[in-house]
Order: structure tokens, then C-alpha cells, then sequence
């Protein structure tokens, strides 16, 4: 048999694909405000204005309505003088009741319109001052300047005031707003000549920088496309291997909004810088420097589909990310479901059709967890319910509490909740198995409002379904010590008990007395644990910076032994949370790492076998952002991630399946006609998918190309 006859013998190869680098940024204006004489005798009164002890900002501030956008104010010098032929006549009005017009008064000094070098342009202004004032701008109260509050406007300067007669004109074209007051220790005009020197600068509010598919992808927008007309003639783009080194490559122009730079070594660190070019040839723009370097996005998986379509999160600012648990769903007709948490209750989203849709919602109390497992035709829903209702905010802080939703999904379109079991009042997990459902991290005697009582509290609880799933009954319970998570093997339950860094080993056999037969520590914040299929081995998961995944002998539990442990590259300061074993894998949900999945065929040994990173953020990442949990048991060996963030993902992965490299139609035979399909992606007339891809890349060389056809002919003659 030759080399490429052994090829066949692969299940399948994988795919490796790149993240993305993405760097956006929204155009915003900036206003610096400079006070220029010998003496600093002029100060601000801070409202929140953006410039100048926070005293000056665009428009009418909290008078009024400016007809002017902030975008097209000009820069301006005031010129502050006593002397009598640098005065400027305009319009008064009440600081207690702006409506009132006060009369003509006197400001000293002089406004200009200085945004065209070649010519000045001097404006009017108005000011407002107490109804006993003496119609001359003289702020020079310590606390508040008498709240003579100063309104720069746009129009031509006229002596006459007649352009804002009758009219209000802090509604009208009003550029600058300013609350300006004598500064202490200080003479009111201690100093001349005085001036107030108003600049505008156009900045990036945004410059985020993601990775990407081995090139970086800059990608760019103005918030107000209209004024990058008027103000950039085209942009430049500079690199380099160093912050301090940075090269120009290339120019882009207006309306491109996009460049990708493939000069690039996969694994290097890159800095970037973007400018922007006025009309006249002069940067006005400089964003900040980021750094990048490649790193995989996926290793023998492919993303099918992503679902993000959560309602609002109302909650948002209470703490709560908007997803949260997800399980697994078949129907009678062997469609698949996710059913995925959410801040606000449950979605149930088909993963069979193409492309995926959400077909139900079933609401819950709002919370930061909930907890979803199946028995037969019904779903289970446990949750924290530790949210206010965001409904009843304005009103009181009221939190819904919640046992166990037992809802009929025999028609996922249509759930209907049935029951609610409500001996707790929250809790923090659940676990199915053998028609039993297992209630953890109940710990709240009472609701939030003390009205209702947990009567069937324990840490603990264990619920029959199989009598009646639609209304579940305690059976059984134990107290001793929170547990976290469960997993169950057989009479053998196994509780992470979270707060003492061990695990505990329980017979229950007897579903009415679970007994405690074991407990061993050592494992730092146990949070989640699965078995081996062939029960002899266990798996436990630590949620904590630096927490590994660890592999124990359980075969003799009087015996239990430690045989190793794995964490991915670069995540010593980072963690895992769920875990679940299927075949001779590992899947675990890896917050910020996604999804992560080991081969654990030799448990004194365990490797990385595949992965999806579904969280693609980079920066000071939260420890606790990402995968929050996955599902890897459809018949049809897709899997679910449930991103906090992001929302549901629906990914395959490769080496779980049953591929034979180079049968890309999936006849099972490896013909001409495969051959054909190879040729058609090489001259662009069908495009493949990522499996087709996989399997039409018989020398992995992460090409389709003319070797590829040779290879696959070969195996033909052969």
C-alpha cells in the first residue's frame, strides 16, 4: 500500500483558520479651550462641558436648543479687553428665566471666526445674567460668576442687534456655550491683552484591534460621512515590528474604508497606526498604535452557524451578560434544538434548519444563571433569580424567585410550562439522569421579599420525573456542604464542593438516603466533573484563574489517584467552566478560550484535539467572559457553545466524524466524479464549503490545487 492508499485511512484532517484582525473607530471632535495672558485670571465653572475646567461646550448647553450642529462650530479667538472700542454690543438675558430679555448690554471684548487663516470673521454673542445685574459681562463671582453665562454665535457681528430681535437666540445658531468665573487669588482682568483661543480637532472615539486569518484587516468608519468629505482628502496607513518604528504602506482613499495587509509573518507582532490627510496635504489625524499577533481561531472544527438574537438586556448595568447555560433537544422527528439561557429566560432555536431559527421563548425570572437539562419529551429550567425586574425599577426592586420550570416541549414551537417545582426559591445548577433530577446550589431560605419559603431545601435535592415528568417529587436529599455541580455515574453521584476545593463521592443507590462514601481535596474551586464512558475515569474542572482540567482514576474509590492534568496555552491566568465527555473526548465551555476539546483515549495523557475560539476580544479581558457552556451529544455530532456575549454557536468538529479524505460528494467511493468537484473549486465555478474544503485537501497543505488531483488519481489507479 502506498503513502497516498494510507491517506484513506484518515477520518478526516483539519482545517486551520485564522482570526480575524479588526480595527474600528468612529470619528468624533474634540475642543481644546486655551486661556492666553500673563496672568491666569480666568477660570470655569464645571458643568460638564468638555473643555476648559469643563466650563465650555458646543450649542446651548442646558438653556437651550442650538439650530447648529457641534460639527460645523468654527474656531474662534475671544479677545477680552476694557478698552472702550473693543466692545461688543448684544443681548441680555435672565439666568433665572432665560425667556426674559433683559436688554442690550456690553460684553469686553471682541469674538472672531479664525478658521480661515486668510480671513477673520468677527461674530456676535449673547449673555445671560441675574435680573439685578448691570447689563455688562462681569463673571466675577468665586462660585458660580454670577451665572453670566457667555453663548458664542455663527452670524456676522451686528452692532444693532437687530438679527436676534423678537427671537429667542440661545435656540438659534449658538456655537460655544461657556460659564466662565474670575479665578482665585486673582483681579478681574488682572492681566492684558487676554484671549480665549477655541480649537477644533477631529479624533478616532474607537480603534479596537482584533486578530485575523493570517493578514491584518483594518476597517474604518466616520460617524458623519459628509463631514470626512468635507475634511479628508484620503488616508495613510503605517507598520511596523516595533512601536517606535512605524513605516508608511500605503494610501487608501475616500469611501474604501478598508485595508488588509497579507505582507505579514503568521506568529509576529505587528503595530499599526492610521492617518488622515486634509485637503491640504496635512495629517489632522493620528489614532493610537495597537499590536497584534496571529493566533488560531480554530483547530479541526468548523463554525455552521451563530445565532445572536437575544432580547435586550435590561439589565445590563445590574451585572448580568445576556447568555448564559445551554442544553440539547431531539425531537420525534429528529429535528435538533438548542435551548439556550438568556438574562430573561429560555430560546429554543432549531439547529436543523438552514439557517438556524429560533422557534420559541419561554420566559423565567430575570437573573445571571440559569441551568437547562431534558427528561423525555420535557424541559427543566433551574435559575439564580437574583435580578430585579427591570420592568418594575421605577416603582420598587422586586426579584422574582423560582424553583424548577417543567416545561412541554414535545412541540418545541409551541412549550408550554406545566409546572413549577417550588421547594427552593433559586438555585445554581441541575443535572438529569436515569429519570431523576438532581437540584444544587439552593441556599436561599427565603425570596428576596422573605414572602416565600424554601421547604424542600437541602444542598443536595434529588427529584423523581420518571413517575410523573410533568410534576416532579422530592425523593431524597443530603446537607453537609454547598455543592456546586454534579455529575452522576451509575449509584455514583460525584458533588464539587466549590468552597473546600474537593470532591465528594455519594451512593445512590438508594434514591431516598444519597450516602457520602468518599470525599477527597486538592482540587482548587471544583466547579464541574463528567465520567468515562467506561466509568473508571473522572474528570473535574477548576473555575479559577489558572484552573486545569484534571484526570483521576476513580475505578476503586477507595483507591482514587491523580494521573494528570492539561490547560491551553496561554491560559495560566484564565478558566474553564463546564466540562462533558462523549466518546474518548473532552468538550469544555473555556470562557475567553471557547471551546475547548481534548482527547482523553489515554487519560495518563491528555492532548488537545480540537478547538473554537467563539470569544474574539482582545485587550484586558474579563476571566469570565466566553464559552459559558456547551452540548456535544446531537446524533448528528454538532455541537452547541453558548457565549455570554455572543450568543449560540453551532459548530462540527472534524475528527469526530466519519469522513474518508477525498470523497467529497460522501458516496463513500473515491471516483472521477470526486475528481471533478476538485476541478470545479479550482477554477472558481463552485466554491467549497469548510468540509468540502477538508476533504478536497488531500496533501493538508491548506490549498486546492493541481497536487491534490494528482494524489486523489493516484489513489483511483491504485
Amino acid at each position: 500500500m502506498g503513502p497516498f492508499c494510507i491517506l484513506l485511512k484518515w477520518r478526516i484532517m483539519f482545517k486551520i483558520s485564522w482570526i480575524f484582525i479588526l480595527a474600528s473607530f468612529l470619528l468624533a471632535r474634540d475642543l481644546e479651550v486655551n486661556f492666553l495672558s500673563n496672568d491666569d485670571w480666568l477660570s470655569g465653572r464645571s458643568w460638564g462641558g468638555q473643555a476648559f475646567y469643563n466650563s465650555i461646550d458646543y450649542g446651548s448647553a442646558f438653556i437651550g436648543s442650538s439650530s447648529l450642529e457641534y460639527f460645523n462650530a468654527s474656531d474662534i479667538d475671544i479677545h477680552l479687553s476694557q478698552h472702550p472700542d473693543s466692545v461688543t454690543h448684544c443681548w441680555v438675558y435672565s439666568s433665572v428665566n432665560p425667556e426674559l430679555v433683559l436688554g442690550m448690554g456690553t460684553f469686553p471684548g471682541t469674538v472672531y471666526d479664525v478658521s480661515n487663516p486668510n480671513f477673520s470673521r468677527r461674530l456676535n454673542l449673547i449673555f445671560f445674567e441675574e435680573e439685578n445685574g448691570d447689563l455688562h459681562w462681569n463673571p466675577e463671582s468665586l462660585s458660580d460668576g454670577d451665572r453670566e453665562y457667555l453663548m458664542v454665535m455663527y452670524s456676522d457681528y451686528d452692532s444693532t442687534g437687530l438679527i436676534y430681535e423678537n427671537t429667542l437666540a440661545y435656540n438659534q445658531d449658538v456655537q460655544y456655550f461657556c460659564w466662565l468665573k474670575r479665578q482665585i487669588g486673582s483681579q478681574w482682568f488682572q492681566s492684558e491683552p487676554a484671549s480665549l483661543e477655541f480649537r477644533n480637532y477631529w479624533t478616532i472615539d474607537e480603534f479596537e484591534l482584533e486578530l485575523g486569518n493570517g493578514s491584518f484587516i483594518l476597517n474604518w468608519a466616520f460617524e458623519l460621512p459628509a463631514v470626512e468629505l468635507q475634511e479628508i482628502q484620503y488616508y495613510q496607513v503605517y507598520r511596523g515590528t516595533s512601536e517606535n518604528q512605524l513605516d508608511y504602506i500605503a494610501d487608501i482613499d475616500l469611501g474604501v474604508n478598508f485595508y488588509e495587509d497579507n505582507d505579514v509573518i503568521i506568529g509576529n507582532e505587528y503595530y499599526y497606526q492610521l492617518k488622515a490627510i486634509d485637503l491640504n496635504d496635512v495629517i489632522i489625524i493620528e489614532t493610537e498604535i495597537l499590536s497584534g499577533q496571529t493566533s488560531l481561531q480554530s483547530f479541526n472544527t468548523t463554525l455552521l452557524n451563530n445565532w445572536n438574537n437575544a432580547h435586550e438586556n435590561l439589565l445590563v448595568d445590574y451585572g448580568p451578560k445576556t447568555y448564559n447555560d445551554i442544553w440539547g433537544y431531539t425531537d420525534q422527528n429528529g429535528y435538533e434544538y438548542a435551548l439556550i439561557g438568556t438574562w430573561d429566560g429560555t430560546h429554543i432555536v432549531n439547529i436543523s434548519s438552514d439557517p438556524i431559527e429560533e422557534v420559541a421563548f419561554v420566559p423565567g425570572s430575570f437573573s445571571t444563571h440559569r441551568d437547562i437539562k431534558t427528561f423525555d419529551n420535557f424541559m427543566y429550567i433551574g435559575t439564580e433569580a437574583n435580578m430585579p425586574d427591570p420592568y418594575l425599577l421605577n416603582d420598587e426592586y422586586f426579584i422574582e424567585p423560582q424553583g424548577v420550570q417543567v416545561i412541554d416541549i414535545s412541540n418545541p414551537s409551541d412549550p408550554v410550562e406545566l409546572n413549577e417545582w417550588d421547594g427552593v426559591v433559586q438555585s445554581h445548577n441541575i443535572m438529569e439522569a436515569d429519570g431523576y433530577l438532581y437540584v444544587i446550589g439552593s441556599n436561599d431560605l427565603y425570596s428576596n421579599d422573605g414572602m416565600q419559603e424554601s421547604w424542600g431545601i437541602d444542598d443536595l435535592i434529588i427529584l423523581d420525573l420518571e413517575n410523573n415528568p410533568s410534576s416532579p417529587v422530592k425523593v431524597g436529599g443530603w446537607s453537609g456542604e454547598y455543592l456546586h455541580d454534579v455529575c452522576i455515574d451509575g449509584d455514583i453521584l460525584y458533588g464539587c464542593a466549590i468552597y473546600s476545593n474537593s470532591m465528594i463521592a455519594f451512593d445512590i443507590s438508594d434514591k431516598t438516603n444519597p450516602t457520602l462514601i468518599q470525599e477527597w481535596s486538592g482540587i482548587q474551586k471544583a466547579h464541574a466533573c463528567w465520567v468515562s464512558e467506561d466509568s473508571n475515569y473522572l474528570f473535574t474542572a477548576s473555575e479559577t484563574a489558572g484552573g486545569y482540567v484534571v484526570s483521576w482514576d476513580v475505578s476503586d474509590l477507595n483507591n482514587i489517584s491523580y494521573l494528570d492534568e492539561w490547560l491551553p496555552e496561554g491560559a495560566e491566568n484564565y478558566s474553564v467552566h463546564n466540562i462533558f465527555v462523549k466518546n474518548n473526548y473532552l468538550y469544555m465551555s473555556y470562557y475567553i478560550f471557547g471551546l475547548q476539546i481534548i482527547d482523553i483515549s489515554d487519560p495518563y495523557n491528555l492532548s488537545m484535539a480540537g478547538f473554537y475560539d467563539t470569544y474574539r476580544q482582545t485587550g484586558d479581558l474579563y476571566t469570565y467572559d466566553g464559552a459559558w457552556g456547551t452540548y456535544p451529544y446531537f446524533s448528528s455530532d454538532k455541537i452547541v457553545v453558548s457565549d455570554r456575549q455572543s450568543g449560540l454557536y453551532v459548530i462540527d468538529f472534524i475528527l469526530d466524524n466519519n469522513f474518508l479524505l477525498g470523497d467529497i460528494n460522501g458516496d463513500n467511493n473515491i471516483d472521477i466524479f470526486d475528481v471533478i468537484i476538485i476541478v470545479e473549486f479550482i477554477l472558481n465555478t463552485e466554491s467549497p464549503d469548510d468540509q468540502e474544503f477538508t476533504l478536497s485537501d488531500i496533501n493538508l497543505d491548506q490549498t486546492i490545487d493541481v497536487l491534490d488531483i494528482l494524489m486523489i488519481i493516484e489513489v483511483i489507479l491504485s
